[in-house]
């Protein structure tokens, strides 16, 4: 059965790229660039992006931390300015790419292609019943999410649009901050959007996970708000943060660790250290049996024992993590006595331990696989 094509959807995504890109190019030439301008891009990119990723993704999409009221209200209003369509339809195709991610269910799946999985599966209708969301049972609960939904578009076209004319209009140039806050901002804001559905499931690496194509592009990460660490979060979707290094760019983690600040988030959800190490484990396991069939015996049997070491060490780290967190939560429930508090932190401790001696094994592995012969 062909689909239904989307009319609104193609013009709107063609025309866009056109007005913002060159219409924002040809205004400059003639009438040059003033400071306010680029600042007014910056400025609302980082306000409508960042409600974009923290908010339609990682808060409603995959509820990976709890906010406030008035922290989703500002998301949900800001998010609507992305002209993403609303944060329903936006969280459940998401929620759905995630379970059938690359097979033909997947709403914007690789397998059909670059262009496919970027722009060019929005030029079809939905093909499923009007209004159906069974999916985000959670988000139909919501009346923010819900009231979103019912006036998204006319929010993302009047304030989108119009707020940054008005900025323009106070410096004397309305077409201006029509260009600049609007039009560029809408189409910068959509492409590196469907970066993450195009070349994060293209280029990069797996360290965490080979069973779908997403990679992570710490290239990507700089222009998506840290959401180019996308090999992360398919292995671990509801994790709060992308970048789970200190260094990593991941401006919207930094944003959701700066409200629960505040007070205006809580139940940030971070997967265990132990538990990363592991699917990182498994994976480096895999490149080092593709490489043992190539050495001597007597090697492949070294790098297998200290990869089996990294293993062990591994569980028992993930032992560990398990027994700190449930004598944390017994201590802070019940009051225990400091005695409870010095338990849990010195399992926490062992954690670290097993963490490190798992890495010292698996780097020694690897040493040895790399200074080994290959048998003829």
């Amino acid at each position: 059965m062909e689909r239904q094509k989307d009319w609104t959807n193609i013009l709107f995504l063609s025309l866009t790229p056109i007005i913002g890109v060159f219409g924002t190019a040809a205004y400059a030439l003639k009438f040059g660039v003033e400071w306010w301008q680029p600042v007014l891009f910056l400025v609302s990119y980082v306000l409508v992006g960042l409600s974009v990723t923290a908010g339609y993704h990682r808060l409603f999409a995959h509820k990976g931390y709890e906010s406030h009221p008035l922290v989703q209200a500002f998301f949900l209003f800001f998010g609507a300015m992305a002209l993403q369509n609303s944060v329903l339809k936006w969280a459940s195709d998401h929620r759905t790419h995630h379970k059938y991610v690359d097979k033909d269910w997947d709403p914007y799946s690789i397998k059909r292609g670059g262009l496919s999985a970027h722009i060019f599966w929005l030029f079809y209708k939905d093909g499923r019943a009007a209004g159906k969301y069974d999916n985000v049972p959670d988000l139909l609960k919501n009346r923010l999410v819900m009231l979103q939904h019912r006036f998204s578009s006319w929010i993302g076209i009047l304030f989108g649009l119009g707020l940054p004319t008005l900025v323009g209009a106070a410096f004397g140039h309305p077409v201006a901050g029509l260009l600049w806050g609007g039009f560029l901002r809408i189409v910068v804001i959509h492409h590196t959007t469907f970066f993450v559905n195009s070349i994060a499931h293209l280029y990069g690496n797996r360290p965490y996970t080979d069973e779908n194509s997403a990679r992570d592009n710490w290239m990507l990460a700089f222009v998506t708000n840290g959401e180019g660490f996308h090999n992360f979060h398919h292995k671990f979707p509801s994790d709060y943060r992308n970048g789970i290094r200190w260094f990593d760019w991941d401006p919207t983690k930094w944003l959701i660790r700066t409200l629960a600040g505040l007070g205006l988030a809580r139940g940030l959800r971070a997967t265990p250290r132990p538990v990363i190490e592991r699917a990182r484990l498994k994976m480096a396991a895999l490149e080092v049996q593709s490489r043992l069939p190539d050495v001597p015996s007597e090697i492949r049997e070294a790098v297998r024992i200290r990869m089996d070491r990294a293993g062990q060490f591994l569980e028992r780290a993930v032992a560990h993590w398990n027994r700190a967190h449930e004598k944390k939560r017994e201590w802070l429930e019940q009051r225990a006595s400091s005695v409870r508090a010095r338990t849990w932190k010195k399992n926490l401790r062992a954690h670290r331990g097993c963490v490190a001696r798992a890495r010292e094994e698996w780097r020694a592995a690897l040493k040895i696989l790399a200074r080994a012969p290959e048998t003829a």
